[in-house]
């Protein structure tokens, strides 16, 4: 968890779920849109976390 090249790639699957949860939304497939869409904001909000993280300890 060194790296910040592995934090962005941890954001933009976030993103790639949130993008996952629009696509089912208007299929038949609807109930999987809330899932997908709380995934992908867990995995955007903890990524936040291990960002801000990373610039605290650079800053020490």
């Amino acid at each position: 968890m060194q790296s910040i090249k592995f934090i962005y790639l941890y954001f933009c699957s976030g993103v790639l779920f949130l993008i996952t949860a629009g696509a089912y939304y208007p299929t038949e497939n609807s109930h999987l849109t809330p899932v997908f869409a709380c995934i992908g904001f867990a995995i955007i909000s903890i990524s936040f976390v291990l960002l801000s993280t990373r610039k605290r300890k650079n800053k020490k």
